[in-house]
């Protein structure tokens, strides 16, 4: 429990409220986050909250700036280890997996935000999601500049496909280990390995 204080600034308070749910998420997860558990948590009036988010939604986005930032890191880190583009693409989305397994709940936290209810106008999510979509679509330009990938492909959508496919896939897996890796035996890397083949085999030039 987080010790209480009054009269915090602005922009403290909201770095209070932003760490107390981001523990919250860690304990409980994205299906079972409150902003019941925030004010125990806090040990503030739930009013306190809404007086700096609008909605639960809206706090999970403000958290999500920290996995989205997380994540973009891991895809600077894995282009960076690569000097052939085609490469680091395809170390790029096997670092989505290694993140998966680092971060499982902000994993579960984008999977909650996939839903079609889910509203949030939080500039900051808007903004870092912004950055992260333009940073895979530059690199995607990179291999077309270089040869490597198709030219005629159009990048934008291109990321979208990738992010949304390796969401799904990972997400799949996640719903069916028990069955994919007790039952009929497959391995979840081998898994991940085979569709960043595809992937990369399918906009290969």
């Amino acid at each position: 429990m987080v010790k209480r204080t009054k009269h915090l600034p602005k922009s403290q308070r909201e770095q209070q409220i932003i760490d107390a749910a981001d523990k919250v998420l860690e304990e409980f997860g994205a299906h079972d986050f409150t902003i019941d558990k925030m004010v125990s948590h806090l040990s503030v009036a739930k009013g306190t909250i809404y007086k700096y988010y609008k909605s639960k939604d809206d706090v999970l986005a403000e958290v999500s700036v920290k996995a989205l930032n997380v994540l973009l890191d891991h895809f600077k880190a894995a282009e960076k280890k690569r000097h052939d583009p085609l490469t680091a693409l395809r170390e790029m989305i096997m670092s989505f997996y290694r993140y998966y397994l680092m971060y499982p709940k902000y994993f579960e936290l984008f999977i909650y935000m996939e839903r079609p209810d889910f509203s949030s106008n939080v500039q900051s999510y808007l903004d870092i999601s912004l950055e992260m979509k333009n940073y895979f679509t530059d690199h995607l330009k990179k291999c077309q500049a270089a040869g490597v990938i198709k030219s005629d492909l159009d990048t934008s959508y291109c990321t979208y496909i990738i992010w949304g496919s390796c969401m799904g896939l990972m997400n799949f897996i996640e719903a069916k280990k028990v069955f994919i890796e007790e039952i009929i035996k497959l391995n979840r890397k081998d898994l991940l390995e085979l569709y960043a083949d595809i992937i990369v085999g399918g906009m290969k030039a």
